[in-house]
């Protein structure tokens, strides 16, 4: 007889087979028949709206959660970061959790693009790994890095019931019940070799500016390139100076627009910025046409 561990390794890879079937053949927009399946503690699998399958934790009780109840997280956000983009566009992505963002992406672009996703927290990176693969999206990839101004081992603080609020840490406070810290890699984006880049989405917890001051290359290389990124004035406060951010931006000549609840571009003055409220925000130096 063969072992007990390989039976049953063989028979749940038959079982996430058969789930990841069902997933691909039930029709979008079928909210009621939209799949999920529990594959244990550590690991679940449910359907987009869009139709791509998508791993989550069912421990999770923020993005996870509501991936697995609605299809979709943050519609406005998504529906203008795919609106922004084009078949081959080159995408780098900081903060890329499940990868839900990662796949719509990858999608968008199409086999002609490209799509670099970079997360820290290295459970959630291999959970976006596993979601491209399963959609056959080899137009992507996800580093489990952080990216930051400078290169270098930093800690990061992990949540497993709070998955989105991994950050850089500040100070030695643990701001989860089951926070736990973690040491990984940092990189600057400078640095990954993409000259060429179209488009950047940056989801950091406060640590925009830093992400994008290591990419400052890329920023003057591109002169059409467009940027999305989470805008936490009291977040980024506890890091930098965000007037002295805001100066830098404009500096290189960018503009800026609020993604509005239905997901709208709405133009902002750049001296407005800093009294903003928690939102996202678009850079860019050109005109901006939604698709």
């Amino acid at each position: 007889m063969k072992p007990i561990s390989k039976m049953l390794a063989r028979r749940t890879r038959a079982w996430r087979e058969a789930a990841l079937r069902i997933v691909r053949r039930t029709p979008v927009r079928e909210r009621g028949a939209r799949p999920y399946f529990y594959l244990g503690p550590d690991l679940a699998l449910t359907q987009l709206e869009s139709g791509q399958a998508l791993y989550v934790d069912p421990q999770d009780d923020e993005i996870s959660a509501r991936i697995i109840l609605r299809g979709y997280w943050e519609y406005w956000t998504t529906q203008a970061v795919l609106s922004l983009l084009k078949p081959g566009d080159r995408v780098l992505e900081v903060g890329a959790n499940l990868g839900y963002y990662t796949v719509l992406m990858a999608q968008r672009v199409g086999p002609a693009g490209h799509v670099t996703a970079l997360e820290a927290n290295p459970r959630l990176a291999a959970l976006a790994g596993r979601s491209l693969k399963l959609n056959d999206l080899k137009q992507a990839i996800v580093l489990n890095r952080a990216a930051l101004d400078q290169p270098g081992e930093v800690s990061f603080v992990t949540s497993r019931k709070n998955s989105g609020s991994g950050h850089v840490e500040v100070l030695p406070v643990a701001p989860f019940e089951d926070a736990a810290v973690i040491q990984v890699e940092a990189v600057r984006l400078d640095d990954l070799g993409w000259d060429a880049v179209d488009f950047i989405r940056v989801d950091a917890e406060g640590c925009e500016p830093q992400v994008l001051r290591g990419a400052t290359g890329i920023l003057e290389r591109n002169p059409d390139i467009v940027v999305i990124m989470e805008w936490s004035v009291i977040q980024m406060e506890s890091r930098t100076s965000v007037p002295g951010f805001i100066a830098w931006l404009q500096d290189m000549g960018f503009r800026f627009w609020i993604v509005g609840k239905d997901a709208r571009l709405i133009p902002v003055a750049t001296e407005a910025l800093a009294g903003l409220a928690h939102t996202d925000i678009v850079a860019s130096r050109r005109a901006l046409t939604q698709r």
